[in-house]
Formats: structure tokens, C-alpha cells, sequence
């Protein structure tokens, strides 16, 4: 990776210019973590003040995302709209309803008309899933699994609106990952069931039964947040 000092005037800008460069060319792709500030003021040739306010210029504009405890991570390629920092702020809940509503549609229209393409991809994009090392790596290939379901559906409109819903998703799935209230042992394995059969209902063309998967995968997590409080009862 290469790095380019800042050296000009405006350090502030210079250094957001330029961590906005390394994002945008995909140095560092979305969901990955940003270096310490040590080692990101190291980087940029810049004082820790100058790297923190960088920093907090691309948080503002939807581009990274601090967790707490955990660091700084890659939201977003570019700036993202006020449109898609309202989504960030909504609540989980809301979130996981409109996911509900977006894919059992999907998982309908990708059963009557996926290709032998689609098919394959969904396999692949299920292998990967199942294969997750981590929580972040589980969340990033459910993403991909459930975007190849809404491009197996073949209405760009959908696939429109998912890619503008994906950040706000990932969010919430981050969310549902990380708290334990919200899964167990038992559970991930009904969930990760829940996904097999729905890779198999679209391939074997049976929009019903891709319906009933897409469900019973969201309704639980829908079920669990309103136990935990999360959502309304």
C-alpha cells in the first residue's frame, strides 16, 4: 500500500483529501479497520490533532464509523447522502421490518426467474457465508448472499434500492451479530438452515417455499428484538 505524505497548507483538508483517496481506490475497502491514530498520523506525516480531525470530517460525512471499544472502520466509499445518514440513525428494528418486506419480495421474483448464472452464484454466495471466520466476515458474506437473491430477482429497481439500503443493513446486521441476546448456538444453525433452504427453493423454482425461508429467517430476528426490547411489542 502506498501512502502519500501530506505536505501542504491545509493539513486538516489535506489529510481528509487523502484518506478519502486510499478509501475511494480501495486501499482500504469498506468494512475494513482504519490504523491507530498513531500509526495513521504516521502515515500521513501529519500531528495526531490533524489525523483525529481528518477523521472525524469523513465520520460526518457517513464515510467511516467509530465503534466503541473496537476502533474506526471503513463505512462507505464515498460521501453518502443525508438520505443515507437518517437510514444509519434509524433504529435496528425499523431496519430489520423494511429488510423483511424488501427480500421476501426478492426471494419471490429470484425463485420464477433466476438463471443457471444466478444459481451459481447463490451457491458460491452461500459457501462463503457458511464459511465466515468472524462476525464481521458473517455479516459481510450474509450481505452478498442476500444482494445475489435480490439480483436473481432481475428488477433493477430492486437492486436500486437494495445497494441503497446496504449500508444501513449492514449497520443493523453489526448490531444483531454483536449481542448476544440476540442468538445463540441453536439459533445461527436454524438461521444458517433458514438460508440453505432458501438457496434451494429459488434453484429449484419454487417462489413459495423461498417466501417461507426469507421469513422464518427475519421473523426471527424481528421476534428477538422485540423480547429484548429493542423493537415494539
Amino acid at each position: 500500500m502506498t501512502v502519500r505524505p501530506v505536505r501542504h497548507r491545509s493539513l486538516v483538508e489535506e489529510a481528509t483529501a487523502e484518506l478519502r483517496r486510499l478509501i475511494g481506490t480501495g486501499e482500504w475497502p469498506v468494512g475494513s479497520k482504519l490504523p491507530g491514530e498513531v500509526e495513521l498520523s504516521r502515515l500521513l506525516g501529519v500531528g495526531r490533532t490533524t489525523s483525529r480531525e481528518a477523521v472525524r470530517v469523513l465520520i460526518a460525512d457517513g464515510q467511516l464509523r467509530a465503534r466503541q471499544g473496537s476502533g474506526t472502520y471503513v463505512a462507505a466509499a464515498a460521501p453518502v447522502s443525508e438520505f443515507d445518514r437518517e437510514l444509519r440513525r434509524s433504529e435496528v428494528f425499523d431496519v430489520y421490518e423494511v429488510r423483511a418486506a424488501l427480500e421476501v419480495e426478492a426471494g419471490r421474483l429470484a425463485a420464477q426467474r433466476r438463471t443457471e448464472a444466478d444459481v451459481a452464484a447463490l451457491r458460491a454466495a452461500l459457501a462463503a457465508r457458511d464459511a465466515a471466520a468472524d462476525p464481521a466476515e458473517l455479516v459481510e458474506t450474509d450481505l452478498e448472499l442476500h444482494r445475489q437473491v435480490v439480483r436473481a430477482a432481475h428488477n433493477p429497481v430492486l437492486i436500486r434500492l437494495f445497494d441503497s439500503f446496504v449500508d444501513a443493513l449492514r449497520e443493523a446486521a453489526g448490531h444483531v451479530v454483536a449481542d448476544n441476546r440476540l442468538h445463540d448456538g441453536v439459533e445461527a444453525e436454524g438461521i444458517t438452515h433458514a438460508h440453505r433452504t432458501l438457496v434451494e427453493a429459488i434453484a429449484a423454482g419454487d417462489p413459495d417455499a423461498a417466501v417461507a425461508a426469507t421469513q422464518a429467517n427475519l421473523d426471527h430476528t424481528l421476534d428477538r428484538l422485540r423480547a429484548t426490547g429493542t423493537g415494539p411489542r
